[in-house]
């Protein structure tokens, strides 16, 4: 892990468990490794997490595909911003339910001057099942 993204792990973990606003909800996600332009994250599904049919909520799917990818972009050696989402889109493939151990993977795909394309995969680690698929875009030339 570099420098940089020793930083980046520890500011998402300091942030996570401080925080008031709606990142609270990613309190039980822990960072398992973080390069640049990449971070793994892994928590357990516990019943915040829940839709009213008891399986994995598809917004805290979405939320962990934004947050998760912004901290991978900013593991990047030359990037010095979040940037500003421009597009965020996720495919559901299946469902996790309460107890489940999920592993979040966002990684940098291209960068450039401007814009920022990640990509981001949510499984279930128990299963060794592909839960969710995300791309978000993000301008970065702030």
């Amino acid at each position: 892990m570099s420098s940089k993204a020793a930083k980046v792990a520890e500011l998402f973990t300091k942030t996570i468990a401080t925080t008031k606003c709606f990142d609270q909800h990613l309190r039980k996600v822990k960072v398992l490794c973080c390069d640049s332009g990449r971070m793994v994250c892994q928590f357990q599904v516990g019943p915040e997490h829940l839709n009213q049919r008891g399986t994995l909520h598809g917004g805290f799917i979405a939320h962990l595909v934004d947050a998760v990818s912004t901290y991978a972009l900013t593991a990047n050696e030359n990037v010095e911003t979040r940037g500003v989402s421009v597009d965020l889109s996720v495919s559901y493939m299946n469902a996790a339910k309460e107890g489940d151990n999920v592993e979040v993977e966002a990684v940098t795909r291209k960068l450039g001057k401007k814009i920022a394309f990640l990509e981001v995969e949510v499984r279930n680690k128990d299963k060794n099942q592909l839960l969710a698929t995300g791309r978000h875009t993000k301008y970065v030339g702030i």
